[in-house]
């Protein structure tokens, strides 16, 4: 009963099952296994194990040796052929999960060895399906991710119930490796004047309310450069079985170059609309105030040739020449802001008598000032004071600070001076003007601001201060009352040396007070120069011939004559205009140094820029100067021009 049992066993358990002797030989084989391989017992009854194709050898190398084997067998029918076995099933493979068991009688003796064999065909197609189908939706991820990244998009789902962000990344194999955020972490990285809209955003749509669009600009905290960027997030949500939202999905686009690059045409628009209106202003305002002064020259000069009374020509003069002052400073200004909107504001520094130059700015204001009703006062608490600074920009800031000092006190007093500490020279002017309203502190320093439309100035004085101080990594400010006074200062850092003055020797200090040599008085004693001018436009050789009229003069047209002219005669000293038709004076200087290394040339023009006089002292020019030129510095620099031409005559004989 037992082996009738024993018998059946084989024929029920769901595996193919096949007995081989202890050679190899297939003694017998169930019937799945016959179905598996297609045959019947008499066509592969004695087969070798050993000459089967389809097992390795190093597996019938290990069953030799009388180990146990498993291995898996993508079984190739057409392998086996006529030396094997013959076979129906053709042109199909299947997959079998094989093991070989070594059968051993009581004493360990080999007597066979039996196969089971599993058919699991069908299992690996189905792992095959889905392994393709896990490589399509691995590509649409990584497609997907493509398309995110390339449109700087990030995905990302919000679980309503865990309040927890989960970062969409095709990369992430572990589900526990996904980067998560919670709401509050989120909210965290949300600017602060967005946070309120952007809960507003979750509640309104957990709630299913109507919204305007499926949109919303927030601005968030970039993780790689730590700074505040602008995204736009496109939203969808998604129900369960109840209708209630379980998730929100936010494709979150980087919109920051976008947004920027349209606020900066925005700024770009009100500057150029602003710089509109400051062009009129500026133009109106140049208007008014080279007119105003141009009156004054134009209608004195004629009055001045029409009266004989002397008193009277001499304040037709006075007049003539503080309006050519007023020109000048105007021009000067000008200029001065076309270096601010090219960003070069020049700055030379040199060691000055800070004690002195005060001194003279101070007698310079004195004459300024008309106003009987105003007391002018120095504050200068040293013995001795130097510094190094530009001294053009020290005499433009307390000039300027001055002048609006002046213009703005109907009475009182106006106190200038200087503080110093290590380091640093602190410059001020107090007055007890009509101080500044409220509302005007914070345009003070613009350009074009007056306090009063009709006082004269162009409004440029105190916005050029400024960029001083910013040229010189300075800086300056004012205090201001209105009705009481106000108090403008410049802190510029710099090398200082200082000796204060104490009290006793203070008493019995005389002031110092440089003389200066009235503008009327010229130096006498000068000899009779052979001087080149290089000048033409007419009315300006006209002037220079009835200034030097003394003196031996030939004219050249153009830089060509100039050079010509230097050539063939010899000349005490040459006049050179720099913007001459045929050849301009910084090429004729250039030329005439080829051969004349000797003769001075001065520079004289209208082109008053650093770098014109950079260029005409490179081109090979002795001095600068420029127009309108003033007779007294003129005759100054001839002068000592003569007295150098003696020394070195005096030495040399």
């Amino acid at each position: 009963m037992q082996q009738e049992l024993l018998s059946f066993i084989p024929e029920y358990i769901p595996l193919g099952v096949v007995v081989y002797d202890k050679d190899g030989f297939l003694k017998y084989a169930n019937s799945i296994a016959l179905k598996m391989f297609g045959v019947s017992m008499k066509e592969v009854y004695d087969i070798n194990i050993f000459n089967d194709p389809n097992i390795m050898d190093n597996d019938k190398e290990l069953l030799k040796k009388g180990l146990n084997v498993s291995f898996e067998t993508d079984y190739d029918f057409d392998l086996c052929g006529e030396q094997f076995f013959d076979t129906p099933i053709r042109g199909i493979r299947k997959y079998f999960v094989t093991k070989v068991t070594i059968m051993k009688d009581p004493e360990g003796q080999r007597k066979g060895y039996i196969l089971t064999c599993e058919d699991v065909t069908e299992k690996k197609a189905q792992e095959r399906e889905i392994i393709n189908s896990y490589k399509k939706i691995k590509s649409a991820q990584e497609d997907l991710s493509l398309a995110l990244h390339t449109g700087k998009l990030v995905s990302w789902n919000y679980q309503v119930k865990e309040e927890i962000f989960y970062k969409f990344n095709h990369q992430i194999e572990n589900i526990e490796n996904i980067e998560k955020q919670s709401l509050n972490s989120i909210y965290e990285r949300v600017y602060p004047d967005d946070r309120e809209k952007f809960l507003a955003l979750l509640d309104n749509i957990i709630h299913k309310r109507k919204l305007p669009n499926n949109n919303i600009v927030l601005k968030v905290l970039n993780d790689e450069n730590h700074d505040y960027c602008y995204y736009n997030f496109t939203f969808s949500a998604r129900e369960d079985e109840n209708g209630s939202i379980t998730v929100i999905t936010f494709i979150q686009q980087d919109r920051t170059e976008e947004i920027k690059y349209q606020q900066n045409l925005i700024l770009a628009k009100n500057k150029a609309e602003e710089a509109d209106k400051l062009k009129s202003t500026f133009l109106a305002n140049m208007s008014h105030e080279i007119r105003t002064p141009l009156n004054a020259i134009v209608g004195f000069s004629q009055l001045l040739s029409e009266t004989n009374d002397q008193e009277e020509k001499d304040e037709y003069k006075q007049l003539i020449e503080t309006n050519s002052d007023i020109l000048l400073k105007l021009i000067g200004d000008i200029l001065d802001l076309s270096k601010i909107e090219a960003g070069s504001i020049d700055i030379h520094r040199q060691e000055l008598d800070l004690s002195q130059l005060c001194e003279e700015l101070f007698q310079s204001f004195k004459q300024r000032l008309k106003d009987t009703n105003v007391t002018l006062k120095l504050i200068d608490p040293y013995a001795k004071c130097t510094a190094y600074f530009d001294k053009h920009r020290f005499i433009q800031i307390f000039t300027n600070f001055m002048s609006n000092a002046i213009k703005y006190t109907p009475h009182g007093e106006i106190v200038m001076g200087y503080e110093c500490k290590p380091g640093q020279v602190r410059l001020y002017v107090k007055d007890t003007g009509i101080g500044i309203p409220e509302q005007k502190k914070h345009h003070i320093f613009g350009r074009f601001e007056k306090l009063d439309n009709f006082a004269q100035g162009t409004g440029l004085g105190l916005s050029i201060c400024k960029a001083i101080a910013e040229a010189t990594k300075g800086e300056v400010g004012f205090e201001s009352t209105e009705n009481v006074g106000s108090e403008f200062w410049y802190l510029g850092y710099t090398d200082v040396e200082f000796v204060e003055k104490s009290q006793q020797t203070e008493e019995k200090t005389i002031r110092k007070i440089v003389r200066r040599t009235p503008s009327n008085i010229l130096p006498t004693q000068m000899k009779e120069l052979r001087i080149l001018i290089a000048e033409d436009n007419d009315s300006n050789y006209l002037l220079i011939k009835n200034i030097l009229k003394k003196n031996l003069l030939t004219r050249a047209l153009n830089g060509a004559e100039a050079v010509e002219y230097a050539g063939s005669q010899t000349f005490d000293v040459i006049l050179m205009d720099l913007r001459m038709p045929i050849m301009n004076g910084l090429e004729a200087a250039s030329h005439i140094r080829k051969f004349d290394c000797q003769t001075p040339i001065i520079a004289l023009t209208a082109n008053a820029f650093d770098s014109d006089k950079d260029a005409a002292l490179n081109a090979g020019c002795n001095f600068f100067m420029t127009k309108p030129v003033k007779r007294h510095a003129l005759f100054e620099l001839l002068s000592s021009l003569d007295k150098k031409s003696k020394s070195k005559n005096n030495k040399m004989s």
